[in-house]
Parts: C-alpha cells; sequence; structure tokens
C-alpha cells in the first residue's frame, strides 16, 4: 500500500545518500593531489572572485578558458565558503565538495528518475553499483569536470521519460543539458541520443497508442528547449562574454588541434598518441565488474530483439515495456556509439558518461534473466518492482504458497544486490585508493590502462617512516604536475606536514640525472614511455600498490639507508 511504499522510499532515499557519500568522503580526504587538479582549482580560485566582483572584462578569465568554467566556479564557490566558515576543511578537501555531491546526486537520480521506465529494483540495484563501484568513487573525489558533467547529463536524459506526458520538462533536460556542455565539452555526445529517442518515440511508438492515450507533439516545447541549451551554454561561460565568437571559436579549436596532434596515453598495453575506436568498449569491461557488464550484453541483445518483434507487430509486450526497452537501448547504444569517435582519452574519467546506462542496462538485464530462469522451472518470476500479489485466503496449501512466494520475494533480490553490486564494494574495500581496480577479467591496471594515481604523498610517508637521516627526495613528474605556478595551490602546499627532514623538488622523467637520495616515480610515467633510467633499477625499495595495481615506484641511491 501507499504508506508501506512511502515507508520503503524514506529508508531506500538517505541509505543510498549514505552509500554513495560515505566512501566519496573518506576518499577525497585520503587522496593525494592528482594531476590536473591544480588547473582547475586555480581557475576556480580565479574565476569565483571575478563573478562575485561582476568583473567580467578581466583577462583573468583567459586562464585555461579552452576548458568551459561551470564546474571551476564550483570548485571556487566551495574555496570561497569554506575559506569564510573558518576552514574547517583542508583547501583540496573543499575543492572536491562539487565532486562529492555530483557523484551522490547522480546515484540517488538514477533511483529517482529510473523508478518509472525501469522498476522499483532495477533503478535501486543500478544506483547501488554504481555508489560502490571504485571507478565512480575515485572520480567523485576529485576535483575534476567529469563527474558534475556525468550528473548533469545522465539527469538530462532521465527526465526525457516524464517529459513524455509533461512537455514542460523538456526545458529542465535543455538547461541541464546546457550546464553540462559548459562543465565539459564532451557532454554534447550525449545529446544525438536525447534527440533520437524523441524522435523514436513521436515516429514509431506513439502511433501505436490509442488515440486518448497519444501525447499530443510538443513542437514549441521542442524549439524553446534546442534554443534554450545554446542560450544556457553562454550564461553559464562568463569565460567567453569579452568576445563570444572568436574566444568560442578559438577553445573549439584548440580541442580539435588536440585531437589531431593527440595527446600520450596508455591502453591495452601500448602507449601512442590516438586510442582505437574499441577503446571505449575496453575501458567500460576494465572498469565495471563483468557481473555488470555482461548482464549490459544480454538486454542489448534481448533488446534488439523486442524492438523488431514490435515493429514486426509480433512483440507480447505492452507499449510501456516497448518504450521503456527502447528508451534505454538508444540511451546506451548512442553514448557508446558518440564517445567511440573520441580519439583521446587521457584516462578512463573520459568514459563516465556510460557508466549509467551500462549498470542500468545490466540491471535490467540480470533481472529478465531471474524471470526466464522462474518461467523455465515454474516458479514465480521476480518482476522490477519486487511486488507480490496478495492472497486474500489463508491457510493450506496457498498460505504454504505465499509464504514460499515472501520468501523468494526476499532471498531473490538478495542474491542479486550481492552479484551485482558485491564486486565493486570488494574492489572498494580491497583496492587502496580505488583507482587501482578493475573488473575480474584483468590482474590491476599496470598492462592495461593508465595509472591515474601518483602515490606520492604514500610513498613520501614510507620514506618518512623507514628513514632516519634528512635527504633529497626527487618527484618525478611532468613540468606543472606538482606546481602550475602557485605555491597555494601546489602539492608542496597541501602536503606541508610530510615535509622537514625530507626535502622535496620536481624533477623531469628526461632529466640528464637525478642527484638525489630517493626518487618518486610513478607507475604512468613508465606506461607512457618514460622508465625509470637504467643506473636506478635495481635500488627500487618499495612500490605504493592498490590492489593488484602499482602506482609509484620509490627507489633509493643507497639502499642501506632504508630501515
Amino acid at each position: 500500500n501507499r504508506g508501506s511504499l512511502l515507508f520503503i522510499e524514506g529508508i531506500i532515499l538517505p541509505g543510498l545518500v549514505l552509500v554513495a557519500l560515505i566512501p566519496r568522503i573518506i576518499l577525497a580526504h585520503q587522496l593525494d593531489l592528482v594531476t590536473d587538479e591544480i588547473i582547475y582549482i586555480m581557475g576556480g580560485k580565479g574565476y569565483f572572485p571575478l563573478l562575485l566582483h561582476l568583473r567580467f572584462r578581466s583577462n583573468l578569465w583567459l586562464f585555461n578558458y579552452e576548458h568551459p568554467p561551470v564546474v571551476k566556479l564550483l570548485i571556487g564557490l566551495s574555496i570561497f565558503l569554506n575559506a569564510h566558515l573558518g576552514r574547517m576543511l583542508s583547501e583540496l578537501f573543499a575543492a572536491r565538495v562539487p565532486s562529492i555531491l555530483s557523484g551522490t546526486i547522480l546515484i540517488v537520480a538514477i533511483y529517482w528518475l529510473g523508478r518509472a521506465p525501469f522498476g522499483r529494483l532495477v533503478a535501486l540495484l543500478a544506483a547501488l553499483c554504481l555508489a560502490l563501484s571504485p571507478w565512480l568513487v575515485y572520480f567523485s573525489a576529485l576535483a575534476y569536470l567529469d563527474m558534475t558533467m556525468t550528473a548533469l547529463i545522465t539527469i538530462a536524459y532521465l527526465i526525457l521519460w516524464p517529459a513524455i506526458r509533461q512537455p514542460r520538462l523538456y526545458l529542465l533536460s535543455a538547461l541541464l543539458m546546457g550546464l553540462g556542455i559548459a562543465s565539459k565539452y564532451t557532454a554534447i555526445l550525449a545529446l544525438p541520443g536525447m534527440i533520437f529517442f524523441t524522435a523514436y518515440y513521436f515516429i514509431a511508438i506513439r502511433p501505436r497508442l490509442n488515440i486518448k492515450q497519444r501525447p499530443s507533439v510538443p513542437w514549441r516545447w521542442w524549439l524553446t528547449a534546442l534554443l534554450l541549451i545554446p542560450v544556457t551554454f553562454f550564461i553559464a561561460d562568463p569565460a567567453i562574454w569579452q568576445q563570444p565568437y572568436s574566444l568560442l571559436l578559438q577553445s573549439v579549436l584548440f580541442e580539435w588541434h588536440h585531437s589531431i596532434t593527440g595527446h600520450l596515453t596508455f591502453i591495452a598495453g601500448q602507449y601512442g598518441e590516438h586510442v582505437p575506436r574499441w577503446a571505449v568498449l575496453y575501458i567500460i569491461f576494465a572498469k565495471l565488474s563483468i557481473f555488470v557488464t555482461l548482464p549490459a550484453v544480454f538486454f542489448l541483445v534481448y533488446s534488439v530483439i523486442q524492438l523488431v518483434r514490435f515493429h514486426l507487430k509480433r512483440a507480447k509486450l505492452s507499449i510501456t515495456e516497448v518504450t521503456s526497452i527502447a528508451y534505454l537501448c538508444i540511451w546506451l547504444v548512442s553514448l557508446v556509439s558518440m564517445f567511440s569517435l573520441l580519439n583521446i582519452v587521457v584516462g578512463t574519467h573520459y568514459h563516465l558518461p556510460l557508466a549509467p546506462p551500462v549498470a542500468l542496462a545490466g540491471a535490467y538485464g540480470i533481472i529478465t534473466l531471474v524471470r526466464f530462469i522462474s518461467k523455465a522451472f515454474h516458479v514465480s518470476h521476480v518482476n522490477t518492482e519486487s511486488h507480490i500479489d496478495k492472497e486474500t485466503a489463508a491457510g493450506g496449501p496457498e498460505t504454504n504458497g505465499r509464504q514460499r512466494i515472501k520468501f523468494r520475494s526476499v532471498v531473490v533480490p538478495a542474491v542479486l544486490f550481492v552479484l551485482f553490486a558485491g564486486p565493486h564494494l570488494l574492489g572498494l574495500l580491497t583496492s587502496y585508493a580505488a583507482e587501482g581496480y578493475t573488473s575480474e577479467i584483468f590482474n590491476g591496471e599496470n598492462s592495461v590502462l593508465q595509472v591515474a594515481y601518483p602515490g606520492y604523498r604514500e610513498a613520501a610517508l614510507w620514506l618518512i617512516a623507514h628513514t632516519r637521516s634528512s635527504g633529497r627526495v626527487g618527484i618525478v613528474a611532468l613540468p606543472g604536475t606538482l606546481n602550475h605556478g602557485d605555491y597555494n595551490s601546489s602539492w608542496y602546499s597541501y602536503n606541508r606536514g610530510i615535509q622537514g627532514r625530507l626535502t622535496y623538488s620536481e624533477v623531469q622523467p628526461t632529466s640528464a640525472s637525478f642527484p638525489f637520495d630517493y626518487l618518486m616515480w610513478p607507475m604512468h610515467l613508465i606506461q607512457r614511455g618514460y622508465t625509470i633510467p637504467e643506473a636506478w633499477r635495481s635500488h627500487v625499495v618499495h612500490v605504493i600498490t592498490g590492489g593488484n595495481t602499482i602506482y609509484c615506484y620509490i627507489l633509493a641511491n643507497t639502499p642501506a639507508t632504508i630501515t
């Protein structure tokens, strides 16, 4: 009944928030500064005061203007509020708060907005799976652009379902899409799928409804929504207000030339300037459990069969079920197709927007499989609402049957949760810093994907614990990684607490010599061809790891100094 459902929702929603929020907060406190975070933090600290004082003509907007500013403004706002509330948080953690909140909102939205099209059980399975995913938890704990962008475009797509009957919601979807593009340009790759589903529904599905059930064709809402996307983007991007046409063109050309020249990266055991088209699938299968991805593949096969049968007028499914299948299938296929066009994938975070549809497809697929198996063995099937019809009769075989049904209605969903979300929880608990997690078919990231976590702080703490005398430590990094010109927003500033007896200096991996007592050499540089010099290779004294992934090597010029 309605009261029971409200009670259940009152438990599920706060529970989801806690399950999503706790690991993200812990990891955001734990993680060292990661490549590119400095850029976005400096951008946020520069942009927000300009916005606060309405200084839209300042040249400070030109810093990193090639990446749109919404997330950087949120980072700046978070740092500003933290400073005015007594600096209760470190600046680095404050800068990560927008991603933490965006990652949590994403999980809640997948459940809340996914119930109507996919059912409560599918939505809950997918939400829990992603709440505990080491991949999403890691990037939700960094001051990056991607998690906020992913949350915005995911919610924008999920709103298309209620928008069919409430067309004014197309405006909200367009607003979120505009903000997503103003967070990171790759958000625009989600737009073709949104347009295609809307067109498919009104062209192919709507005519099959009874005339009284057909929603009106909201031409005006569509046109307004299409206009609202660029308007929202422009309003949310003050960095280009001075010279909108030229600055936007330069920003787009920067990305275009970047895609032509390439960016050194590592994938599938090889490093190069560009990635192959299949990289998107490779990353999905590497960063999500096979208990998620394989059911998602089954869902794709099942959905294609059902849609073909629907168009041949042989489908036994209701129009609502067909629409639900088409809705998810188009979302997943369109994102895979569009993101496969990216020939530069510096890290797995580029493909984060695919995680929600893959998880929902996997949950839908695994529940469909359970229903098929149940029917094959003549047992009561589990529907997507996990709802058991009440039986009015009491006692006798009917009562026993009802008890068996209730037992299955509890046990089967519990087993599904363990199978679907359990591997991610295990990975989160066993892979330090979460980034090193890979699915069951891979043994760590070292020979599979570019390792995103450098592990400098952990290496420095290990050296402090295992040395007794003073010494010079070389932090092997590319230029601008540790300090981008502002000491207050640098690795050295964020790690003041570990400096003292040991002194740290940035050194490039291509240097002719390394006049240090110790070196910290991250795996991601080795993967991209910056190997440890021959003279130092026998001087490895420790490795920083997460699961089966090596994050960083620690080398000692004189290994005997290590205790």
